[in-house]
């Protein structure tokens, strides 16, 4: 449990949540910083209100054990920046750092935020088949390299990334814009879920916090303090993921970002990202060379090895034929055949397969030469 001072601050921003919100303003993110950057009393002052009064309506005699029982039946606790765990990587933010956060998942975790290399990875909201599969090779692989992977639990490249850190076995954590104890959005409950049963969910909003807007870009500037470079996968040019992406630059983090076809507006932001000097981002390896030095580690190892059939298969699949009838055509194999090695390549995770039956290459790599790089990023068919 934190310390009372520190906790305050978290039940000071629930309280004033709505009256925030009326007085941000609707640009760039600056504002919610600037307001988290002032004091109590200056944090009332900006929202029309007194300290003493707010305090009075907000914490009666009690108020500390009711929080505390509070978070204990939601399986959620808090921690302030007294603990000793706390990541020291939040004084980069100055004076806008959190004073206290609330959690849910493994608290013992905490204290290995900012003790290694870590990565946030962020992206579109509607993000496209693209974005989705690299985002989650991207966080899996990564996860499985021994790095944490950071998001927002979003829709689309954020749930992926944290969908990929889950598959490679690595730690997670989600930082949200509302309190811990339930999923944003409500469609990631279970996701929700299985973060905290092997990760972080973490917020320096405490529980049953209504949401508002400002709490986006507010969150956003932990997730960019947190990680030693943050990935944008696919950004419109009109984009929180770049709002993101300049408090990481603002931090002193490095920003990277994944390269995307010149006429998708989903990439739009990434590959302006990229025009401006962000760091070029293929696959996994590019990222371990600039956390841990070129070579230092190298990427997962690719996929198990297609057999002849599932390689001339997969062969057919990247030239274009995406369905199991053009496939047997261009390949000469029968149907059963075509259909058992789609079936392993899919298991394998080289093949994703939609409702209609239609097979796309995944970034998996396979185990030979020209395909050793971790992910080998590709246009959409």
């Amino acid at each position: 449990m934190g310390c009372a001072d520190c906790l305050q601050r978290g039940v000071l921003l629930r309280g004033l949540a709505a009256r925030l919100d009326r007085i941000v303003d609707r640009g760039r993110g600056s504002r919610a910083r600037d307001l988290l950057a002032l004091d109590d009393q200056g944090l009332c002052r900006a929202a029309g209100t007194d300290l003493d009064a707010e305090l009075s309506r907000q914490r009666p005699a009690g108020a500390e054990a009711e929080l505390e029982e509070e978070l204990k039946c939601l399986e959620s606790w808090s921690a302030c920046r007294h603990d000793p765990d706390w990541p020291d990587c939040f004084r980069r933010l100055g004076e806008s750092a959190p004073r206290a956060l609330f959690g849910r998942g493994k608290r013992e975790l905490l204290g290995s935020l900012g003790r290694g290399p870590l990565v946030t990875v962020i992206g579109a909201r509607r993000a496209g088949p693209y974005g989705l599969e690299v985002a989650t090779a991207l966080a899996r692989e990564l996860a499985a390299a021994g790095l944490p992977v950071v998001s927002g639990m979003a829709l689309g490249v954020d749930s992926a990334a944290h969908r990929g850190a889950l598959d490679g076995g690595g730690l997670t954590a989600a930082v949200l814009a509302s309190g811990p104890e339930r999923a944003y959005p409500r469609a990631r409950a279970a996701l929700h879920r299985e973060i905290a049963g092997s990760g972080l969910i973490l917020s320096e909003l405490p529980p049953s916090t209504s949401t508002f807007r400002w709490m986006f870009p507010a969150r956003n500037r932990l997730m960019a303090a947190l990680a030693e470079m943050t990935i944008v996968v696919e950004a419109a040019e009109r984009s929180g993921s770049l709002i993101t992406a300049e408090m990481a630059a603002d931090c002193g983090r490095l920003v990277g970002a994944v390269p995307g076809p010149v006429n998708s507006w989903r990439s739009s932001g990434a590959n302006m990202l990229l025009a401006d000097g962000a760091s070029v981002v293929r696959g996994s390896q590019d990222v371990l060379d600039h956390l841990l030095g070129v070579g230092a580690q190298t990427a997962k190892a690719p996929g198990p090895r297609p057999s002849e059939a599932e390689s001339v298969v997969l062969d057919a699949v990247e030239a274009g034929a995406g369905l199991p009838d053009p496939i047997s055509a261009a390949t000469g194999l029968d149907p059963d055949t075509v259909d058992a090695a789609i079936a392993r390549l899919e298991l394998d995770g080289y093949l994703a397969v939609d409702f209609t039956g239609r097979c796309r290459r995944t970034a998996q790599p396979a185990p030979n030469g020209g395909d050793q790089a971790l992910l080998q990023l590709r246009s959409p068919q």
